[in-house]
C-alpha cells in the first residue's frame, strides 16, 4: 500500500510551531489515540501504513505511544519496540508540509537520476514523491554520519519511506526538553552554550554545516546538549550557499542564548571567521 500518512493531521493536531507534550496526561483524547494508525486492535493489529508495518516486520516498532512534539514537517512520536524506547519521526507529505522551500540545502546533492532530478525541479508528481523520499533519506544519512563521527546526536535506528527511527533522548517516557523551551540558571546556560558550541565546531570540523543550528534544535538531556534534526545539513565545499548557512548558523546559536546576557560571550564574528577557517581547511568531506 502507498503510504500517504494524511490522517496525521487529525492525530497531531498541528499548528505552525511545534507542540509540546511535556506532561503524560497530555496524551491522547479519546478520538485521537496514536493507535488511530492501527487497522485494529489485540495481538493481530497492523500499522497503517506500509511504512510504519515494514518497520513492525522488522522488530523495530511494535508500539507508538504519544506525541513527543508536532509540526507542519513532521510529528515525533515515543515508540516501544522489544529492545526498548525509541523516537519516531514522521514525515508529513510533501504536499501540506510548511518546509517547501528546500532548494537552498539540495545544492549540489548528488541524485544520481536526470529524470528524477528533472521532476524534483519540475514539480510534478513524480518529483514531489520523489523530492520527499529523498529529504528524509538525507536526514537518516547525515545522522548516521554525525553520529559515527562522535557529534551528539540521536543513534540512527532505521528508516523506511517516511518515517526515521532513532534513539529515544530522554528518562522514562519523558522527552529531554529543547533548550529553547528551558530557563536556565547563569551557571547552567553557560555550560549549555559552550557545549552548543563546540558542537557545532565538531559539525563544522566534518565539512558539515547544519543548516538551522539554534536551541530549538538542542535538547538538553542531564546535563549535556546533543543536536537533533538533519535533513537540511549540507556539503560546504558543494552547496554555494555553503557560507550564508554557517553565518546563519553560528548568528542563531548566539541569538538562542540573549536572553541571558552573558557579558563575556567570544566575539560572533571571531567565531564565525574561526569556523569558516575549519570548514575551508578540512579535507573531510
Amino acid at each position: 500500500m502507498k503510504i500517504t500518512l494524511n490522517d496525521l493531521e487529525k492525530l497531531s493536531e498541528e499548528d505552525n510551531s511545534f507542540q509540546k507534550f511535556t506532561s503524560r496526561k497530555k496524551k491522547f483524547a479519546v478520538n485521537k489515540r496514536v493507535n488511530g494508525l492501527m487497522t485494529n486492535e489485540g495481538q493481530n493489529y497492523s500499522f497503517e501504513t506500509s511504512d510504519l508495518e515494514d518497520l513492525r516486520g522488522k522488530a523495530v516498532v511494535d508500539e507508538l505511544m504519544f506525541i513527543i512534539k508536532s509540526g507542519k514537517e513532521a510529528t515525533v512520536y515515543l515508540a516501544k519496540s522489544a529492545d526498548g524506547y525509541s523516537a519516531v519521526k514522521i514525515y508529513t507529505e510533501l504536499r501540506v508540509r510548511s518546509f517547501k522551500n528546500d532548494g537552498i540545502y539540495r545544492q549540489g546533492r548528488f541524485i544520481g537520476n536526470a529524470r528524477i532530478e528533472k521532476a524534483i525541479n519540475q514539480g510534478s508528481r513524480t518529483g514531489i514523491n520523489a523530492h520527499q523520499i529523498l529529504w528524509v533519506n538525507e536526514e537518516f544519512r547525515q545522522m548516521k554520519f554525525l553520529y559515527e563521527a562522535g557529534i551528539p546526536v540521536p543513534r540512527p535506528i532505521a528508516s523506511s519511506g517516511l518515517v526515521v527511527v532513532m534513539e529515544f533522548i530522554g528518562e522514562d517516557e519523558e522527552a529531554a526538553p529543547r533548550i529553547s523551551d528551558l530557563t536556565m540558571k547563569e551557571e547552567e546556560a553557560r555550560e549549555a552554550f559552550s557545549q552548543s558550541l563546540n558542537i557545532l565546531e565538531k559539525i563544522v570540523s566534518t565539512g558539515r554545516i547544519h543548516g538551522d543550528y539554534s536551541a530549538y534544535n538542542l535538547l538538553w538531556n542531564k546535563g549535556k546538549a546533543v543536536v537533533i534534526d538533519f535533513p537540511q545539513v549540507v556539503n560546504f565545499i558543494s552547496n554555494t550557499s555553503a557560507k550564508e548557512l554557517l553565518r546563519r548558523d553560528v548568528s542563531s546559536l548566539f541569538k538562542s542564548f540573549k536572553k541571558y546576557r552573558f557579558r563575556d560571550l567570544p566575539d560572533e564574528e571571531r567565531i564565525y571567521n574561526k569556523f569558516l577557517k575549519i570548514i575551508t581547511e578540512t579535507k573531510t568531506f
